[in-house]
């Protein structure tokens, strides 16, 4: 945002002018006096970074990116505030190439092919304030590399190609404001990643491979007031996941692929969260009501936007939080089952964007009606009522218990019938051999004797 804003302020009101760039292929524009210009020299071929015109006039800008220029060789002594040679073939950084840039603002070396930083390669930009390095193929950095721009403000580290993340890199940064560590693979972080960053408030950890939420690291951005999760493999939030993080206002955690719950009290702590992006998470069935922080003394909430667009929500408890009170709530895009459970979405105001999509899924014959169009006698439970004790909650449930309920009788019965069977068999078994048993009872057997010769038969 930096980079764009001092473009738009470098280039503004000015008439293109070829004769002021002199011999180079660029066209100039006055730049903040009469003898300063800023050079465009974006898509033309350029090998190599182009000459400077001569003096009296200055470059303040120096704009060279979607180039050729795979080499930098140290640049002459300017009073350049911008240069950006973003989209170029820049493979390395020699130490001392911009040392003669004392007034360098912003720097943009995005999109290129730098595999390597070394401790001197920023050595001079003392005034430096955004560094962006997105997309290289970066695979560590030196402890001191940034020592020599203490004064930086938003560095972008996106998708390079980073094993580890050490914490000593961030040192010397005290004033960093906006830290880009997105798409880097990481899982982890070291647990003081953040204690040299004490004013912190922007942080992108989007497209990463974080399991869980790094609790441990983020407790110690203090100052932190967005942060940005999405594209991440989480599956559930629990009260764990953001406890002690009291200062974000923002917290994003869109296009999560296994997100599936979150759990009581998952944002309770996050006092000051104003705008909650949950949006795009095709696998979230559950949303606890209790999981987010409500005001001890009057039971209110500080959000003001909450996103749940296109998720796979099919109810939404009102006990414990008043969804109403927010004032952007998008619930579009869900397979609502609509019953009694919903009835408190009568109470809420929806701007009219928010409003399509907004449809029933259940039961079919609701099937494809805007939610916020249907009447208290349409959003009616079968079973159970609150005035007979039960929730609203228990009676978008109650269905689904009798159910199994039924099942588990039937299955029951079935097991007593079988055992019933056996038993009968055992029975007629031992009833038979009973009967057998009785014949015997009072018989006389004879058994014959073997005798010597001439002697008597005896009768037993």
């Amino acid at each position: 945002m930096l980079l764009r804003l001092l473009l738009f302020v470098l280039s503004i009101g000015a008439a293109i002018s070829e004769d002021m760039c002199g011999p180079s292929d660029c066209l100039c524009t006055p730049a903040d006096g009469d003898n300063n210009v800023f050079m465009h020299c974006a898509n033309r071929s350029l090998t190599e970074i182009p000459d400077f015109p001569p003096e009296p006039k200055a470059v303040l800008g120096l704009e060279a990116g979607h180039n050729s220029i795979s080499k930098l060789t140290v640049f002459r002594k300017a009073p350049l505030k911008l240069l950006d040679l973003h989209y170029n073939r820049i493979g390395s950084l020699p130490a001392g190439v911009f040392s003669e840039l004392n007034s360098l603002e912003v720097l943009d070396l995005s999109h290129n092919n730098i595999m390597e930083l070394q401790p001197e390669c920023f050595q001079g930009l003392e005034k430096l304030i955004v560094l962006n390095l997105t997309e290289n193929f970066v695979e560590t950095i030196q402890p001191k590399t940034f020592h020599e721009v203490p004064l930086l403000k938003q560095l972008s580290l996106a998708g390079n190609s980073f094993k580890m993340i050490d914490s000593q890199w961030f040192s010397n940064l005290k004033h960093m404001e906006h830290l880009d560590l997105r798409l880097l693979a990481l899982s982890s972080l070291p647990e003081d990643m953040f204690h040299f960053l004490p004013v912190l408030t922007l942080l992108e950890l989007s497209g990463n491979d974080f399991e869980d939420v790094p609790t441990e690291a983020l407790r110690g951005a203090k100052s932190l007031k967005i942060l940005h999760m999405e594209q991440n493999p989480i599956a559930t939030l629990t009260w764990k996941s953001f406890k002690g993080m009291a200062s974000i206002e923002e917290l994003h955690l869109s296009s999560m692929p296994h997100l599936m719950s979150i759990e009581d009290n998952a944002f309770s702590s996050m006092s000051a969260l104003r705008i909650l992006d949950l949006a795009n998470n095709p696998l979230l069935t559950r949303v606890s009501g209790n999981a987010f922080y409500v005001s001890p003394n009057n039971e209110s909430t500080t959000l003001a936007e909450v996103y749940l667009a296109y998720a796979n929500l099919s109810s939404l408890p009102f006990a414990g939080f008043d969804w109403c009170s927010i004032h952007v709530l998008d619930l579009r895009g869900n397979p609502w089952h609509c019953d009694c459970s919903l009835d408190w979405i009568r109470g809420c105001q929806f701007p009219p964007e928010l409003t399509d999509h907004f449809l029933c899924n259940e039961p079919p014959e609701l099937s494809g009606l805007p939610v916020i169009q249907l009447t208290q006698a349409d959003l009616r439970c079968i079973q159970l009522s609150p005035a007979r004790g039960g929730s609203p909650e228990d009676e978008h449930h109650h269905g689904h218990m009798s159910l199994r309920l039924l099942v588990v009788t039937a299955g029951l019965v079935i097991l007593l019938m079988v055992l019933g069977v056996v038993l009968v068999g055992f029975r007629r078994r031992d009833i038979r051999d009973w009967i057998q048993n009785r014949k015997r009872v009072g018989a006389v057997y004879y058994v014959k004797a073997q005798t010597e010769p001439g002697s008597r038969r005896v009768q037993v």
